[in-house]
Order: structure tokens, then C-alpha cells, then sequence
């Protein structure tokens, strides 16, 4: 326990020095026996530091576990930055990392409904999809052994493991007579940055943009050039939830529609490294169609970033709400037992000037997540009170202030779920999902016909009431909650997630469609956002 604890502790000192050491690399030359003065004072700081942790560790009333009380030391050095500033445990930023560079496995997602593991979602060209595994299969076994009642954490162990390991799972599903089994090899699974890319009206294309990864530019690109060869003469890209990822992989995105030689963005910080300006190529740039961002209070970072510039250069109109204003820049420091301390070390601007980091002085970690939802319920006008002004490239008015500031503001209807039933919807149990897998597999006739599913299919009176029933038998919890009242929003939900078992994002996005009135009310704009660029670019 005592090596292990020393082991820790190193970490700590290295994480500390990592903060402290970096007041050397700004400090002017002409200062170096101030520097020196202040360096031997910092580390014999450090040394009083480890001696108290250890002091603890070794004397205090109550027993400490030496990882909770090192990492609850690390917290305390954190908790006066800035609230991105963070340190992960190792497992803390595997996870993390995940949703940028992907895992080993077998390109699955999953839960457990009733006992059984049930496929939500199957990642295309993936080693579950060569084998036609779709939403809605049941895994049986997992390399002979039951997986009936196991908890999601096992599951996911027996799931990955290194490149190329086999694995070999059994299958139930409506689509065979019987359970089969396939051995399936595994391998690096990443996360598609663009889930949905497909013209919703003649002419007019949409991109989803769900994340920021190094392979993002290259499936934005795939999907532009698809849409385009279908004449595409307009583009809606929504980047709402979206909370960012990867620099680089927002300046190809925004490249991609500014025209070249255009500032895109640029980042300040102590370091002289930190100061970086970044440009737009005209090699990269697609042609001048009309374009509209669609934003909510959940894109952040490098969603803004895109969104900003694209502002800013009057290369679209921004339509939704203000975003959630993350414009700091972290960078990652990597330790020896797989932990990371995600730094803050430079601050975002757009080509205007504008910071897109939000106030976070005086505020608790809560308050200022909180704050970014602050102006739901404000008029435009309202929003934009107090906000420092600025000019985009042809002198329109934009404001400041943190976050992306919409030209158009709507708010959505489409997720104004009461409390109550956001908490069945979102229960653990996955009650939509598993009633409409059961009801679907009682009504196969139901997945033959999709555009006949989106189009003319209702969720009945009656299967409302199998619906409620299902509940109560289900998820006791909620056996005694009225819903009366979310009559309405239940039947969308369930619809939803029929059309996901039977036709995937695809089908889902397009019964969400029938509700997403951001989406149907910035087709309007589509016409203003043609006038725009044809007033900065000069287009004939």
C-alpha cells in the first residue's frame, strides 16, 4: 500500500509541476534570479505538500484510500482555475478519448432490457454490421458463456479486447427462425462524425455534425460531394448538441465553406505559443450556396468555432439559440499510469474579435453550467441586452459576450418534455425502446413499408394503453404516475423509436422532422442567407 501510495504521489508532484512549471517558459530573461528566488520557493512548497498527503495517509483518525485522497488533492489544486481545466483517472479519459479516437471492439451499442442485451445501434462497415446485426437483436451468449442478467459494465469487457481477437457471440432476432452464432473479429471502432446526411426537400441538403474528430473533415467532405452531386443547391448544418472535439478538425470543417485567404480564427494565451492565427484555403472551399447553422446552448467549442467564422465572414445566418460559450483551449498532458490533465492555455477569437468563453469568475462549477441555459426562456431582444457589439465582414451587427449569438432566434419545441416523463423516457430500463421492439415484433408487417411507417402510421389509442400498462408492469416506480397529460408527446416518442428498429437514424430523423420546428422554421431563411452571401461575395 505504501509503494502504491508513493506511486500516486509522484503523479500528483507531476501534475504540479506541469501547472507551476509553466510560469518559466513566460518569464523574462532579465527576471532569472527572481525566477530562480521563486522556483526554490515552489519546490519547497512541493515538498511540504507531499509531506502532508503522506502525513494523512499515515496518521489521519479515519482510514483514506490513497487514490481518493491524491485525486481529491488534485481537485483542490483545480478548483480555483477555470471550470475546463480538469484531471481524468485513467479510466476517467479512456472513456473520454473514446468519443474522439474510438475503441476495439465490435461496433455495437447496447443495453440491457429486460435481462437481455439489446442492440440499440449498429456502427456501418463495423464487424457486427458485416454480419447483418441490426437494432433490436438480442445477444444470448458471448463466447459460450450467458450473458442473460448480466450487468452493461461486463458485457462491455467481454466485448473488447485487442485488434484482431475473435470473439463469438449468439444472436436471437425476430429475422431468424433461431438463435445463431457468429464469431466475429474484433477492431478499432470510431465514432461517425456526420450520422445523417440526405436532402430533406428538393435542392436542399442536410448534414448532421455530430462531433469534432480527425476523421471529421474527411466525412464532411463525402457527404458535401454526395449532396452536391445530387444538386444540392442549399445546405442546413446542424450542430446542435454538438460540444466540439478537435482544433484542427473545426478549421478544415469552417475551410470547407469560407472562401480562401479569410481569417477563421485565433487563439491567445501567456505562451508565446499560444498565440496561432488560423486562415482559410480556397483549395478546400465548396461553392457559394446558401448555408444555415443551426445551434442550441449544447454546441460548444469547436461547434462555435465553425458557427463563429461562418457568422462573422457573412458566409451564412446562425438560426436557434445562443450557444453554450466554451471558447478556452485545452491542451492534454498525458501520465504514466493512463490519467491526463486537460490544461486551459490559450483563449478562442473569432475573425471579429470576439472571445467566445462566457463569464466564469465567482461561480460554482454548477452555477456555470447552469448559466448556459440562462436566456431560455428571454426574447431575442432581451438575450442580446448588455452584450458588446461587433462587426461582421460586410458591418452587420454581432454580440459578444460568450457563445455564438444566433441571427435568427427559435427556440425549440421539439424537447419540451415535462419532468416526469423525461425521466421514463431516460430511465434506465429504456422503456420506449423496449416496448416498441416488442410491439414491432408482434406487428412484423410494420417493417416492410417504411415511407408508409413515416407517413401514415399513428400510435393508437390502443397501443397507448398497452404502452401504459407496459410501464406499470415494467418500471414500478412509475406505476402510480399520471401521463395522462403527455398523451401526445408518449405516441411521438414511441413512433420515434419504431422508426429507428425498422429504418435506423435515418427513418428516426425523419419522424423527428414532423416536430422540429427549428428545422422547418429556417427553411424561411433560406432565401435571406442567399441574399447575404451575394452582398459579401459580390455573386451575380
Amino acid at each position: 500500500m505504501r509503494k502504491e501510495a508513493s506511486v500516486k504521489t509522484k503523479n500528483i508532484i507531476a501534475l504540479v509541476l506541469t501547472l507551476g512549471l509553466s510560469l518559466s517558459y513566460i518569464t523574462n530573461e532579465s527576471k532569472v534570479t527572481d525566477l530562480l528566488a521563486e522556483t526554490e520557493n515552489f519546490y519547497a512548497k512541493i515538498k511540504i505538500f507531499t509531506s502532508v498527503l503522506e502525513t494523512i495517509n499515515r496518521a489521519y483518525v479515519d482510514k483514506r484510500e490513497s487514490d481518493e485522497l491524491l485525486e481529491d488533492a488534485i481537485k483542490g489544486v483545480l478548483s480555483n482555475l477555470d471550470p475546463h481545466t480538469v484531471y481524468l483517472p485513467a479510466d476517467a479519459f479512456k472513456h473520454w478519448n473514446q468519443n474522439f479516437e474510438g475503441y476495439t471492439g465490435i461496433g455495437i451499442s447496447f443495453e440491457v432490457l429486460q435481462e437481455k442485451i439489446t442492440l440499440i445501434s449498429v456502427i456501418e462497415g463495423s464487424p457486427a454490421a458485416k454480419f447483418n446485426m441490426q437494432p433490436g437483436d438480442k445477444i444470448l451468449e458471448i463466447d459460450g458463456e450467458s450473458v442473460i442478467g448480466i450487468k452493461r459494465e461486463e458485457v462491455s469487457k467481454k466485448l473488447m479486447g485487442p485488434v484482431g481477437q475473435p470473439v463469438t457471440i449468439k444472436i436471437a432476432s425476430s429475422r431468424l427462425t433461431r438463435p445463431q452464432e457468429y464469431t466475429l473479429l474484433r477492431r478499432r471502432i470510431t465514432l461517425d462524425s456526420v450520422p445523417l446526411a440526405l436532402e430533406i426537400r428538393p435542392g436542399v441538403g442536410y448534414i448532421k455534425l455530430a462531433r469534432f474528430t480527425t476523421k471529421t473533415p474527411r466525412e464532411l467532405e463525402t457527404a458535401l460531394n454526395n449532396l452536391e452531386s445530387q444538386g444540392m443547391e442549399s445546405l442546413i448544418l446542424d450542430l446542435r448538441g454538438n460540444s466540439g472535439g478537435y482544433l484542427n478538425a473545426a478549421i478544415e470543417v469552417a475551410d470547407k465553406f469560407i472562401p480562401g485567404g479569410n481569417k477563421i480564427l485565433s487563439t491567445r494565451g501567456r505562451l508565446s505559443s499560444s498565440f496561432q492565427e488560423y486562415y482559410s484555403t480556397a483549395s478546400a472551399t465548396h461553392q457559394l450556396y446558401p448555408l444555415i447553422v443551426l445551434m442550441d446552448h449544447a454546441a460548444a467549442s469547436a461547434s462555435e468555432i465553425v458557427a463563429g467564422a461562418i457568422q462573422d465572414l457573412d458566409r451564412g445566418l446562425i438560426v436557434g439559440k445562443t450557444s453554450f460559450g466554451k471558447g478556452l483551449v485545452q491542451s492534454q498532458y498525458r501520465f504514466q499510469d493512463g490519467s491526463a490533465l486537460l490544461i486551459t492555455t490559450a483563449r478562442y477569437y473569432t475573425p471579429s474579435g470576439r472571445p467566445i468563453q462566457r463569464n466564469y469568475f465567482n461561480k460554482s462549477k454548477d452555477e456555470y453550467y447552469h448559466d448556459a441555459y440562462d436566456d431560455e426562456y428571454l426574447t431575442s431582444e432581451d438575450a442580446k441586452k448588455g452584450k458588446p457589439k461587433f462587426k461582421t465582414l460586410s458591418g452587420r451587427l454581432v454580440y459578444g459576450g460568450g457563445g455564438i449569438t444566433p441571427d435568427i432566434w427559435i427556440k425549440s419545441q421539439n424537447n419540451v418534455l415535462s419532468q416526469k416523463l423525461r425521466e421514463l423516457y431516460f430511465s434506465e430500463q429504456r422503456i420506449f425502446y423496449a416496448f416498441a421492439d416488442d410491439f414491432l415484433n408482434k406487428n412484423p408487417a410494420l417493417r416492410k413499408n417504411l415511407r408508409f411507417f413515416i407517413n401514415r402510421f399513428f400510435v393508437t389509442e390502443k397501443t397507448y394503453q398497452k404502452f401504459a400498462h407496459f410501464v406499470k408492469k415494467s418500471v414500478p416506480e412509475f406505476a402510480r404516475v399520471d401521463f395522462t397529460s403527455d398523451k401526445k408527446d408518449i405516441k411521438f416518442l414511441l413512433k420515434r423509436e419504431m422508426a429507428y428498429l425498422i429504418g435506423g437514424s435515418e427513418a428516426r430523423f425523419r419522424v423527428n422532422l414532423q416536430r422540429d420546428n427549428q428545422l422547418n422554421e429556417s427553411l424561411k431563411y433560406l432565401q435571406k442567407a442567399r441574399e447575404l452571401i451575394t452582398q459579401a461575395y459580390s455573386l451575380n
